[in-house]
């Protein structure tokens, strides 16, 4: 029997309060790093615009959410029965039907902002359809972990470069640099979903495809883990070069590079705690601290 639900209670439960931390973490991340690479003579600030994006990938987020739910359906049938779709709470039907409005504004913010931020978010909306699609004719997308995560990081890329859109634009930066700005956010994201996800095999119950572990055994899944978040440190100092700006606030410009314990921290408690699962906080930790330290960057950017 069908429970009271339906899309609003839906969207209550998968997306609050993860998505509006994150996406306004994102979007103020890539605003503050983007000044750094620009070459902008004052700090950062938020704007109408940041309220803007943040607003559109919220919009966004939903539609990309309930598209996540109807494509993994099949899988939380087993892995995840308490799931609002699985239990039917709320119906297929009921979330295509709101996906076009969710579609709609996300658009129309995005519009409020530039014709770049419509077209990459567009591109994102796209590309979610294009994975539901793909999943559901290549076995290898829908069963391999590592395949299905490189299908889904270039989503990742064209949220970061929306994000760059607007009045902080990458003025005239070096090619290379505005290239990575993209990497080091799909970095930061992929130690917290590898993390996630990295699951010590205990041999009991159907497989998890889902879980890197299975694919790749836990030692690799928690070294590769670990790897994209210290790369993702690296590569923001590589961007930033805080040695060329940084003067009375030195503390500030390195921050980032603080946050590089954590993913280390996490990593030895998984392999040489006993544990069974990767701990789940202190890749969150890391994503939401190094994202703050980014932004801190930028509000106490100067160039020099």
């Amino acid at each position: 029997m069908r429970r009271s639900g339906g899309v609003g209670a839906f969207l209550v439960e998968r997306c609050l309060p993860v998505y509006p931390i994150l996406l306004t973490l994102w979007v103020f991340a890539v605003e503050s790093i983007t000044v750094g690479v620009s070459g902008a003579t004052a700090s950062w600030r938020p704007s109408g615009e940041t309220a803007l994006k943040v607003l559109a990938l919220m919009a966004a987020g939903a539609f990309l959410r309930m598209v996540d739910d109807q494509k993994d359906l099949d899988y939380d049938r087993i892995h995840h029965p308490t799931r609002p779709l699985v239990q039917g709470r709320v119906t297929s039907r009921e979330l295509r039907t709101a996906m076009l409005p969710a579609a709609v504004v996300a658009l129309i913010l995005a519009a409020a902002v530039s014709a770049w931020a419509v077209i990459l978010l567009a591109a994102v909306l796209a590309c979610s359809l294009a994975l539901w699609w793909a999943e559901s004719r290549a076995e290898v997308l829908r069963d391999n972990a590592i395949a299905n995560l490189a299908a889904v990081c270039p989503v990742q890329f064209l949220i970061t470069g929306f994000a760059m859109t607007g009045p902080t634009g990458v003025g005239e930066a070096p090619w290379w640099r505005i290239a990575l700005v993209p990497v080091v956010f799909t970095s930061a994201l992929l130690h917290a979903e590898i993390a996630r996800k990295a699951t010590a095999p205990t041999g009991l119950g159907p497989p998890d495809r889902h879980s890197y572990s299975e694919l790749i055994g836990a030692t690799a899944s928690a070294a590769l883990a670990c790897g994209f978040g210290l790369f993702a440190v690296l590569t923001e100092v590589l961007v930033t070069r805080p040695w060329s700006w940084a003067d009375e606030g030195w503390p500030t410009a390195w921050l980032p590079l603080a946050t590089a314990v954590l993913p280390l921290v996490s990593g030895w408690v998984f392999l040489r705690g006993g544990r069974r699962d990767h701990p789940q906080a202190l890749p969150a930790v890391f994503v939401v601290a190094f994202f703050l330290s980014i932004i801190g960057q930028g509000l106490g950017h100067l160039q020099s």
